[in-house]
């Protein structure tokens, strides 16, 4: 793996720990700071709203930026959001520590996959964007277990400084070996002249489709994976102990499907989509029908975690390949967008059936359901047409260039 990319997975694993570990940490927070624990979980949806709100935002800021310049200057962002929520002295200022860490989220996440397809060759961006996303897989194997330990050990605000040291050290290696920057296309697919205006910031139909794709998706995932807990001890019968053994197999099953679905990818992202959609919806569904069988529960909590990272390499190059004049970069915050609302989506219906009595197997199905609808909804897609055969194998210029030709055929 070039040290580039290595160094840019690294930095996705801090940002993907820190979005997630906080659940870890909960109790120990609203006990050190006086608050119900209901109030501590708005640091949770405080850090979504901020990424889908300012994100896209924030990216046609940064847009004209140098990546030598952004990305490091981004990371100094959200290493400065770990550090205020570490010296937090009350709640305000450990949501304003929060926030300040979420304004980087979605730029970050954005370059970092589009800079690694940028470097890829011709038939392995997908697979080289999926390196970038494996990060968020590696983080909830081994990120949140082990931020969750340290807060345990050593306090709450202990995890945010190692965040923040984790943070600083990939940042470090990230500009000691510089990302190349991004070969510089006009819509005309040629290259620009030195200050020729870029891409305008639209969002085609379809790229607005597949972003519904990728809310469905997510959130009939996260219907149930936000209940997993409750569903593995209380539907499934496991004991407690053997929940954490059970969540890490969906992380391991994550990073296995996100490596195999880049390479599905590169060579039909259009088939890639359906069929890991498919797997994911086929195991809520016979999550919701074997809640007694415990080995079912293991296998399928697994091919879940699989299924669903597996899908993100495909609806990322989904995502690119029908912006249209939209710039890559900001095609990806539209994209990391759309999972964050995915989540919040899938979180809401699982409560929302819970608090009217349904049960949790029902809630698997209920999750079921609206990745069917992910289904139905990515066969209309028009990534049928964007094929590796469109691309060219000079190397990655041509390919990005290519890239750009094809998503102006999809959107006309």
């Amino acid at each position: 793996m070039p040290l580039p990319v290595l160094a840019m997975m690294l930095c996705t694993f801090c940002i993907g720990t820190a979005e997630s570990v906080i659940a870890g940490i909960l109790p120990a927070i609203g006990h050190d700071v006086g608050v119900s624990l209901t109030s501590v979980g708005m640091l949770i949806s405080v850090y979504a709203v901020a990424v889908v709100i300012v994100g896209p935002v924030l990216t046609a800021v940064t847009g004209r930026l140098r990546r030598a310049l952004l990305m490091p200057g981004m990371m100094a962002v959200f290493i400065l959001g770990n550090v205020l929520a570490a010296l937090a002295p009350d709640f305000r200022w450990l949501v304003a520590g929060r926030v300040v860490s979420a304004l980087a989220h979605s730029t970050l996440i954005a370059a970092f996959v589009a800079a690694a397809r940028d470097m890829a060759p011709a038939d392995r961006r997908a697979a080289w964007g999926a390196r970038i996303t494996l990060g968020i897989g590696l983080s909830s194997v081994v990120g949140v277990p082990a931020g969750t330990l340290i807060g345990n050990l050593f306090g709450w605000r202990a995890t945010f400084w190692a965040l923040a040291a984790l943070s600083l050290a990939a940042t470090l290696l990230l500009v000691r070996r510089a990302v190349p920057e991004a070969p510089p296309v006009t819509p005309g697919h040629r290259r620009a002249a030195p200050g020729a205006a870029r891409p305008r910031f639209v969002l085609p139909g379809p790229l607005l489709l597949v972003a519904l794709v990728i809310m469905l998706g997510t959130g009939g995932v996260f219907a149930l994976y936000t209940y997993a807990s409750p569903y593995l001890t209380q539907a499934a019968g496991f004991g407690p102990q053997a929940v954490t053994v059970l969540l890490l197999l969906y992380g391991a099953g994550g990073i296995v499907g996100n490596t195999a679905g880049g390479r599905a990818a590169d060579r039909s992202p259009y088939a890639a989509v359906l069929v890991t959609l498919g797997a994911s919806t086929a195991s809520l569904l016979l999550l919701a029908v074997l809640p007694g069988s415990r080995w079912a529960v293991v296998v399928l909590f697994c091919l879940l975690g699989a299924a669903y990272f597996g899908t993100i390499p495909a609806l990322n190059t989904q995502t690119v390949t029908t912006a249209g004049t939209t710039s890559p970069t900001m095609a990806l915050t539209i994209n990391n967008s759309a999972f964050c609302v995915g989540i919040a989506i899938g979180s809401w219906l699982g409560g929302f059936l819970l608090a009217h009595g349904h049960s949790l197997p029902s809630v698997a199905a209920a999750g079921a359901t609206l990745t069917a609808a992910a289904v139905l909804l990515a066969a209309a897609c028009p990534g049928r047409r964007n094929s590796p055969a469109a691309t060219t194998p000079e190397g990655p210029s041509a390919g990005r260039t290519a890239e750009v030709a094809t998503a102006g055929e999809t959107t006309r």
